[in-house]
């Protein structure tokens, strides 16, 4: 990390993460933004009924439990596809929504989050992560999404 440079840790469902979006500017990072694919994201537990795998972990086991909504979405400024987490939004909040493919959205309460995993020695795994609080149609009528909980926290 660059001298000078501290950035808060977040707990972003239930990891922490680097906050660095203090640091970015967002409306020139992302542009316009469109709607390449939906899916849900779910919780995984360690699965103890399974031998452990060769480097000592336990296979993982959807719980079910559902935390949000990975979004693909096309970016005018990174002219590629980017997946953010939309957290706390079920599937049919989002279905109700309208949101279609190739429409463009408008993300609220958007976090950039920077991680490190040591993986011994000198290494590491690294890269960033991208969460929003909500999503909305460009243009639409802000409809109040009810959420089951808030596991992001607000700024």
């Amino acid at each position: 990390m660059a001298i000078g440079l501290k950035f808060d840790k977040q707990k972003i469902m239930g990891k922490d993460y680097r906050d660095i979006t203090a640091a970015l500017q967002l409306d020139q990072l992302f542009g316009k933004l469109t709607l390449r694919e939906a899916k849900p994201l779910f919780a995984f537990e360690d699965d103890l009924t399974q031998p452990r795998n060769a480097d000592g972990s336990y296979p993982q086991a959807s719980t079910g439990e559902i935390l949000g909504i990975d979004v693909d979405l096309r970016s005018s400024v990174q002219s590629e596809v980017i997946k953010f987490t939309i957290v706390g939004v079920t599937p049919a909040d989002f279905e109700a929504l309208g949101i279609a493919f190739n429409d463009e959205v408008v993300l609220e309460g958007i976090r950039v989050a920077y991680y490190a995993i040591p993986q011994g020695g000198n290494r590491s795994n690294n890269g960033y992560k991208l969460f929003a609080a909500g999503i909305s149609k460009a243009g639409a009528v802000k409809a109040e999404v009810p959420k089951k909980d808030d596991k992001m926290p607000k700024k």
